[in-house]
Parts: structure tokens; sequence; C-alpha cells
């Protein structure tokens, strides 16, 4: 067998490979055997690649922006505050409240971003919170939002990470006399959790 022929043939093979995997995809794609119901799990490998490629284009796509200088004031997070109690605490919760009813019922389900283990990278939260996420309830914000309101939110889910519901509720509803809560972007904060 000559070196030309050889080369056809490997060629021919890739080539046949690939169409069968194509084909099997579509196959798999239009068979409808795949659950794509709220009510059901991701298979756990599924659930894996989609926050795998969640969380690589994440960090690709975001930090970019750079926060405002004064990003962790008071005047901020409590601003922050009453934007996620009205905008994001139905989906991604409140301390010591029930999840909404549609909290509950999407899938995947919501980070809780006032866990005391997460992270909440200002840059990253802003990013997410204004492109928003495909494949999840997870809107883009930043079609009607300002961006100062959107660092705003990122500023309070970064701070206060773990926060009380007493603490919560004087951000929310409280008066101008709570006092200051703002840290510093350089202070130490635990670097475990998630993003």
């Amino acid at each position: 067998m000559s070196l030309r022929t050889r080369i056809a043939t490997i060629v021919a093979t890739v080539v046949a490979v690939f169409v069968l995997l194509g084909a099997a995809g579509l196959a798999f794609m239009y068979s409808g055997v795949y659950d794509v119901s709220a009510s059901s799990r991701d298979i756990p490998i599924v659930a894996k690649l989609l926050h795998g490629t969640y969380e690589a284009s994440l960090h690709r796509h975001a930090g970019a922006d750079v926060a405002p200088g004064d990003l962790l004031s008071f005047e901020n997070i409590r601003a922050g505050a009453r934007m996620y109690d009205a905008s994001c605490a139905l989906c991604h919760g409140a301390p010591d409240r029930p999840l909404s009813a549609v909290g509950q019922g999407i899938q995947p389900a919501a980070p809780s971003l006032l866990s005391a283990s997460r992270r909440n990278k200002p840059e990253l939260m802003f990013w997410t919170i204004k492109h928003g996420v495909n494949m999840t309830a997870m809107p883009s914000f930043g079609k009607t939002q300002s961006d100062e309101a959107l660092w705003q939110v990122a500023a309070f889910i970064f701070a206060e990470r773990g926060v009380s519901k007493d603490k919560y509720d004087l951000l929310v509803h409280g008066d101008d006399q709570v006092g200051s809560t703002a840290v510093s972007l350089k202070s130490p904060t635990p670097q475990t959790g998630k993003d």
C-alpha cells in the first residue's frame, strides 16, 4: 500500500467518524430521550460539564470591568441590599426567609449568594449580573439597570456574605442611622467556596 493510499484511508476514516458522531448527535437531539424538564435534575456528568463551561466562560469574559473606587461604601452596600431584596432574593434567597416558589422551581437551582463560604468576587458578580447566564434562569440585568446599580448589588453580595437576618433587614429597610459597614477590597477575606 502506498503512502498516498494510506493517507487517503486515514482521511476517509476520520471524515467517516466525524459524520457518524454528527449523525449520532442529531439522532440523540431529535429523539427527545434527554429530559429537559426543570422538575428533574440534570445527569451529574451533564451538570458538571455545564457548570465547568459556565466557570470557564465567566473567567474568560469577566474581569475587564473596573469597580468604582467607592464600591464598598455603606451607601453602595445599602443600595445593593435593596436591589438584591427586590430583584435577586426571589431566586437566591435571603437570611431566614423561605425560598420563593420561583426559586424552588428553577433548575439548575440558583446559588445561595449570601452564604458565608462564597467568594463573590465583585468583578465576576458584576459581569454575571449584567450579562446573565444562558440555559439558566439568570437574566441579563444590564438590559434594564445601570452599571452603578449592578456594582451596588455586587458590593452587597461581596461585603455581606453570611449576613444575619437582623443586619439584612436593617440594610434593606433601615434608615440612615444604621451606621457604616464599609470594608476595604484589600482587607483579608476568606477565599474558600465558589465564585
